[in-house]
């Protein structure tokens, strides 16, 4: 087809036209005009991978700076507070306080046949400002505007959970004061739920808690087709069913999808058998971006129980899977809550499952014959 792929299949990246989001992004539009003590201020997402955590994030930074806020991006290693106190809030200062960018220049100055003039108290017993102390003064200088700053924080499960204790306590003083400040933040689920556990972490408890799921098939049929349209394209009936069918209900999978689809389809209108011959690269990517991660961190012995799951063409019998592993019921039973527990695999009926995540089992398949 004429024109540029207007899909966007990379991690992270906001599509050209966003699914099944919209009650949320507005929600948290409404929160920012409220002021102070809106609870959707606040906002905790999980998801599993490919389900548009970071997508989320950028459009909420999106709407933030839409109103004038100032987003703040907090680093996923390290130490929080002091990312901030040392670069992030003195390099915001310097933008938007003209006052103390003012005071900096003249102390700085040096006059001829006077001498310099940087010879000030603060330089003989220098205090070095806390996050805390720049933070409100950069909040200050927004509120004569009538704005705020958002904080957003992505891979949640991965950032040190001492560190965001520490910021958590900081983000709570400022809430109860009242203070124009947001909170976004993302991650797998088990990481949210693990860090919040942490005994410093109470106070992100109360934090409105949005779990990512798949996009239905209105959802994904919309998206796809306008997406096609808007750029000039067009996309039949069937392969539009073929569409929901393997992408799963995955945003990623989505763009993906209709990525390599657009570029089967060249000149001509996308079809049933352009969006099928997709399938091969869905699984692929698939398993190297999603899977792998995922099954990184799982014990060998979950690991044996995904083997003998991906046996099956459709749900597994819980019976026959503690079988092929020589396991007693109870024994097995252990793996699958375990299982569960990660997302990757969900109760498919009395005494069945099934695998959570699309494409797991050809993945399970291919390590298995390789």
């Amino acid at each position: 087809m004429a024109g540029a792929n207007p899909f966007r299949p990379g991690f992270g990246v906001s599509p050209r036209v966003l699914a099944g989001r919209d009650e949320l992004l507005e929600e948290f539009d409404t929160a920012l005009d409220e002021g102070p003590g809106s609870p959707l201020r606040s906002v905790l997402v999980s998801g599993a991978r490919g389900m548009g955590k970071t997508v989320i994030l950028n459009e909420l930074e999106e709407a933030a700076r839409t109103r004038g806020w100032l987003v703040i991006r907090l680093p996923e290693t390290g130490d929080l507070l002091e990312e901030l106190a040392s670069t992030l809030l003195p390099r915001l200062l310097a933008e938007h306080d003209s006052e103390r960018s003012v005071r900096r220049r003249v102390t700085g100055a040096g006059v001829a046949g006077v001498g310099s003039v940087t010879t000030t108290a603060q330089e003989r017993y220098p205090v070095r400002e806390s996050a805390s102390t720049l933070l409100e003064r950069l909040l200050d200088v927004l509120a004569g505007h009538g704005t705020g700053v958002l904080f957003t924080l992505d891979e949640l499960q991965a950032v040190d959970r001492d560190a965001v204790a520490a910021f958590a306590s900081l983000y709570q003083h400022l809430v109860r004061d009242e203070r124009d400040v947001a909170l976004a933040a993302a991650g797998l689920p088990v990481g949210v739920d693990q860090l919040l556990q942490h005994s410093g972490t109470t106070f992100l408890r109360r934090a409105e808690r949005v779990q990512l799921t798949a996009l239905n098939a209105s959802d994904v049929t919309e998206a796809a087709r306008l997406t096609i349209e808007d750029a000039g394209g067009s996309i039949s009936r069937e392969g539009l069913d073929v569409l929901v069918e393997v992408v799963h209900g995955y945003p990623y999978l989505l763009q993906l999808a209709g990525y390599r689809a657009w570029r089967e389809a060249a000149d001509s209108p996308i079809t049933e058998a352009h969006v099928r011959r997709t399938t091969p690269l869905l699984s692929e990517r698939m398993g190297r971006l999603v899977h792998e991660p995922a099954l990184r961190e799982v014990p060998q012995a979950q690991r044996s129980y995904l083997a003998a799951m991906a046996q099956d063409d459709g749900a597994s019998s819980t019976g026959a899977v503690a079988a092929r592993l020589g396991l007693t019921a109870q024994h097995a039973n252990v793996f699958r809550t375990r299982l569960i527990q990660r997302e990757l695999i969900a109760p498919a009926g009395h005494g069945l499952v099934d695998f959570a995540l699309p494409y797991l089992r050809e993945h399970l398949r291919r390590q298995a014959a390789d």
